[in-house]
């Protein structure tokens, strides 16, 4: 019995197809033979999907994710070799930061001294240093204070201690170089050396690591580990958590709290963020999806039937990424809810036909042939479609891109063949329905009809509508295009993160630590080349103005080892001369020479003499003290600013040596100004390879020239659409949503496509038709999409939440475009070739 489909019906829409219609011979075959297969071993399919998926299941579970802007850059990428390096070479490149506070000094000093005793105690490998103030400094500098002083200063003491002794032994002396009124010379150089001591740590309250009302104090724990991620981090945060625990801090003081901030807990919330992203925007992703096909078909069932062989692409894909990469970053952990969206698709074309035909009457073996014949070319487009705009993603070396296109083509693919398979198997298990020609035919969204009308009826005011949008689109994109870039880091971060209490307390440090917790690293070669990299770093940074402090090893240093041994014989002079004479001074000057008095045990200070406190962060894995360069942001800019982070990038990133030696940087200015770089150069290739596919796909599809050419320009409009949105909406490019844009033209090419392809069946003449029968299912498909890229609205990250925008915005605009503006242009061709067939009859 063969059946003329309802115009509604969703599946022939897709397909272009009818029960009714004549079939390629070899067509009918194929799709008989495949059907006759999965009806004879459906349980194998099944079984074999269920083993695969759950070996897919266990490579999953082994999968990690890595929210460190490194892992979207090329591993080439020198931004990346640089800090591979440095991540070998320093031994702490993460701290941790652990802030006390109550009101009560003494409880916080008496907390911090336990807690200390403890960590140090537990001896962790993953500790490098533990430190609660400057209490080793104090003493190390007022110890060798003598040292520090400057040369000028010394020759001072000395010139003016000599003349001292000098007026003791001759009372007749008389100093031509007295100005008068400096009575007590001695005690006035004695002062000096101990002041600029003490001036060194002024800030500290008592030693400590405290604020002016030394209520907020922390302990800095310096963490060993990767900067590329590795569980170190986490070790000692639940480490201090669980030793911190064990104190009771209310034993010190009702009102003590503990809380946690510094790099180490800024990366695990950002990843823990991520996470808690990841599940929330799948849930609801899938959630909404299960509403949408509950919609359409109008029963439950099938909820399972069209979300199966979607799931088993995503678990597959994601497998696939654990085997090849090991990991998700942070532009390839929402892919379960994209190749949901996506590859949900196949699935519901699939189905609905094949419901179609059992509502026909046709047994479930008829039906799986028919529907195979007749929706797997239809499919098989839009998968080719999506993976050609995936595949663009997969040429470049940004991780960033090539990952997330690897893995969402793999989805696609796999969730197609999940369709033409495992759906199938489903149904011979599971439809055991008998009399369907009384079934009440799929509800579908009810879309296609209203267009079809209004688009038959007012061609022109729709081409019109669709003109003045893609001009106000082409006026706005040459400013866009101009600067489309995010600058601003802090929408680019999750949004909670940016008020946790972990801020709040970081924000309470900031005048205790200011940015020297924050410093980047240039290593040189040798430490002889040290000063030479500074220097030049200065003399780059003229004009530009982005380079704050400049540290080395020897700022800590009382000067070069010449310089210490004139000091140490200008000492040596002193303090000969207070031995020899003490006894000629009286006896305030006696106890000030005394002060003054540089002991015996002074010798040339070398960096591996100074507190650990001092060189930690000079010091690399190896004992090798010296060779890092330590560079910081200027104090009176924000370090969120790009715009800021690329002039310093211009000046840190690479200095070249005298000897023409090339010594390479890199630190978050960087890595920022690589992943610019790598959007720029890589974008245009990316999007024109995105571009050629589609052009070809159509092309190949639709044989007319006249027919691709509408098709095309149908894309280009609703790609112009999505641009002048964005740039209304300022919606910025990012690392994460300019993937938005290669992947629109691949799957919004989809609905033109089916549109046209409808079109051509119908024949002339029938443009609404065409429009009736593909709007249900066009709309379905660009719901389900932008489903999935919508679940992105809910994150955190507002990084993401940008990249569910510029992606909402694309696939909307392209099914605005093919529901509007291919239909009138169609019917506007008809009458022209009406009247120029009347005209020449």
């Amino acid at each position: 019995m063969t059946t003329e489909p309802s115009t509604s019906d969703p599946g022939a829409a897709a397909s272009g197809s009818s029960p009714s219609s004549s079939p390629d011979p070899s067509d009918a075959r194929g799709s008989t033979r495949l059907a006759d297969a999965i009806v004879r071993h459906h349980r194998a399919i099944l079984i074999g999907a269920l083993l695969v998926t759950a070996l897919g299941v266990w490579r999953v579970s082994r999968l990690q994710l890595r929210s460190d802007l490194a892992e979207l850059l090329p591993a080439r990428d020198p931004a990346v070799v640089v800090l591979h390096e440095m991540d070998r070479r320093i031994a702490a490149l993460a701290t941790l930061i652990v802030g006390i506070e109550s009101p009560s000094p003494a409880a916080n000093e008496r907390f911090v001294g336990v807690l200390v005793q403890r960590l140090r105690a537990r001896r962790s490998a993953d500790i490098v240093a533990i430190q609660a103030g400057v209490q080793d400094e104090q003493r190390f500098f007022s110890e060798h204070r003598w040292l520090y002083a400057e040369l000028e200063q010394l020759e001072d003491a000395h010139d003016r201690l000599e003349r001292s002794i000098a007026k003791r032994k001759n009372p007749l002396f008389v100093d031509l170089d007295d100005q008068g009124g400096d009575e007590a010379p001695l005690s006035e150089q004695a002062k000096k050396l101990e002041q600029r001591s003490r001036e060194r740590f002024a800030k500290f309250p008592g030693g400590y690591f405290a604020t002016r009302d030394r209520q907020t104090y922390a302990v800095v724990i310096s963490v060993r580990g990767s900067v590329f991620g590795g569980g170190a981090g986490e070790r000692v945060v639940r480490l201090v958590r669980e030793t911190t625990a064990a104190l009771q801090p209310a034993r010190f003081h009702a009102a003590l709290n503990v809380e946690l901030t510094g790099g180490v807990i800024s990366a695990l919330a950002e990843r823990h963020a991520l996470e808690k992203d990841l599940v929330w925007a799948t849930t609801v992703s899938v959630v909404l999806i299960f509403l949408a096909i509950v919609l359409f078909y109008g029963r439950l069932a099938a909820v399972p039937l069209s979300t199966v062989p979607a799931l088993i692409g995503v678990i597959l894909a994601l497998a696939f990424a654990q085997l090849v990469f090991g990991y998700l970053n942070s532009s390839t952990a929402f892919m379960g809810s994209i190749i949901v969206g996506n590859g949900v698709n196949y699935a519901l074309i699939q189905l609905a036909r094949y419901e179609e035909e059992r509502r026909f009457g046709r047994s479930v073996r008829d039906a799986i042939a028919i529907a195979l014949r007749t929706t797997t070319r239809a499919t098989a487009t839009a998968s080719l479609g999506a993976a050609v705009a995936y595949g663009s993603l997969a040429m470049t070396s940004f991780r960033g891109f090539n990952q997330f296109g690897y893995i969402g083509g793999v989805g696609m693919v796999l969730s197609w063949v999940a369709t033409v398979l495992v759906l199938p198997a489903l149904w011979v298990l599971t439809d055991r329905r008998q009399g369907e020609a009384t079934r009440p035919r799929v509800r579908g969204f009810r879309v296609g009809a209203p267009l079809a009308r209004f688009s038959v009826a007012h061609p022109r005011l729709l081409l019109a509508f669709g003109a003045a949008l893609t001009l106000a689109a082409v006026i706005a994109l040459p400013g866009y295009a101009r600067d489309p870039f995010e600058y601003d880091f802090r929408k680019l971060r999750n949004q909670v993160s940016r008020d946790s209490p972990a801020e709040r307390l970081n924000l309470r440090l900031g005048p205790v630590f200011g940015r020297s917790l924050s410093h980047n690293f240039i290593v040189a070669d040798d430490p002889s080349q040290v000063e030479e990299i500074r220097d030049k770093l200065r003399a780059k940074d003229r004009g530009i103005g982005a380079l704050g402090a400049v540290r080395t090893i020897n700022d800590f240093l009382p000067g070069a080892p010449e310089l210490q041994r004139r000091k140490l014989a200008l000492l040596g002079d002193i303090r000969g001369m207070i031995d020899r004479n003490l006894r000629l001074l009286d006896e305030g000057e006696r106890a000030d020479a005394l002060r003054l008095r540089p002991p015996e045990r002074l010798r040339v200070l070398r960096p591996a003499d100074l507190p650990y406190g001092l060189r930690r962060a000079f010091t690399e894995v190896d004992g090798t003290i010296g060779r890092p360069v330590l560079y910081y942001a200027r104090e009176n800019v924000t370090v969120w600013d790009g715009r800021y982070q690329m002039r310093l990038a211009e000046v840190v990133q690479s200095v070249r040596l005298a000897d023409g030696q090339l010594i390479r940087s890199s630190g978050s200015a960087v890595i920022f100004a690589a992943m610019l770089r790598a959007i720029v150069n890589d974008g245009p290739l990316v999007t024109a390879a995105s571009l050629l596919g589609v052009v070809l796909l159509v092309v190949m599809l639709t044989w007319r020239r006249g027919g691709s050419l509408l098709i095309l320009l149908t894309l280009f409009a609703g790609v112009l659409w999505m641009v002048g949105a964005a740039a209304a909406a300022d919606v910025r490019v990012n690392f994460l949503n300019f993937i938005a844009l290669p992947i629109t033209f691949g799957i919004g090419v989809d609905y033109a496509v089916n549109l046209y392809l409808r079109y051509q069946f119908e024949g002339r003449g029938r443009v609404r038709e065409a429009v009736e029968a593909t709007g249900a299912a066009v709309a379905l498909c660009s719901l389900t999409t932008i489903i999935g890229y919508g679940a992105l609205l809910v994150a955190d990250n507002q990084a993401l939440r940008s990249f569910g925008a510029m992606a909402i915005l694309g696939e909307f605009a392209c099914f605005a475009a093919a529901l509007l503006l291919l239909p009138a242009a169609l019917v506007m061709l008809e009458r022209r070739r009406a009247r120029a067939e009347s005209g020449a009859a």
